[in-house]
């Protein structure tokens, strides 16, 4: 399973849906981290607190709409674009 195969599943099982810049975080994850360590985030890579469906992350898409990525967001957020 791809990394960004895992982000996406992830994602559905908590609820959210992702954004279209999830296929950008997920090539950054394997460039960055690779398979081992993929669910960190990029953007706040030295936050052990912050990775992919964290209490952070959910936080984040409760409060603000989107993650801290911008990668996955509610299912119901008009204003941010889904990935196809």
């Amino acid at each position: 399973m791809t990394i960004l195969e895992k982000m996406k599943e992830k994602c559905a099982a908590a609820g959210y849906v992702p954004t279209a810049n999830i296929e950008k975080i997920a090539k950054a994850k394997t460039m960055m981290f690779g398979d081992t360590e993929w669910s960190r985030c990029p953007c706040d890579g030295n936050n052990p607190a912050r990775y992919c469906i964290s209490e952070l992350c959910r936080s984040d898409i409760e409060n603000k709409g989107i993650c801290h990525c911008n990668c996955y967001t509610k299912a119901d957020n008009s204003k941010i674009k889904k990935a196809e």
